[in-house]
């Protein structure tokens, strides 16, 4: 599946790293963030982020009858997290503007309805036309 380093059009400002197997469904995650029509992408070389020293686990005691247990997030150690170098010539590049492509759905092409534009007012109900015409039973 592709991989796409996501950002601003006009601020150049990073959203992310998104996993999608179209941009259909890269333009869907965009949308947990921000709006896709505002955005660019460019897809991205196999590679990954690794963490090249350990992690530190930070162990969290939580009592059974606490309720933040069931909410409860691990956090990751992003401190200490590299990429790999196929992936650092995405981020070294990623103000240049010749590989980025905007994203080609916006919140319309996604779900139908823009959510800035008011509800349009309720459709009056349609006028009769037809008419009724009794039916005649047939001699037998």
């Amino acid at each position: 599946m592709p991989t796409y380093l996501v950002r601003i059009i006009e601020a150049h400002d990073l959203v992310g790293i998104f996993v999608a197997p179209d941009l259909r469904a890269l333009a869907f995650l965009i949308d947990e963030c921000t709006d896709p029509g505002d955005c660019e992408y460019q897809r991205m070389k196999p590679g990954g982020i690794m963490w090249t020293s350990p992690a530190v686990v930070v162990p969290i005691e939580l009592s059974d009858d606490d309720d933040d247990a069931l909410n409860f997030e691990v956090p990751i150690p992003w401190s200490a997290v590299s990429l790999t170098e196929s992936w650092w010539d995405s981020f070294y590049a990623w103000t240049n503007s010749g590989k980025w492509r905007p994203v080609a759905f916006d919140l319309i092409d996604l779900y139908g309805v823009d959510p800035e534009e008011p509800d349009p007012p309720p459709k009056a109900p349609p006028s009769r036309t037809a008419r009724i015409l009794p039916y005649r039973k047939r001699d037998t």
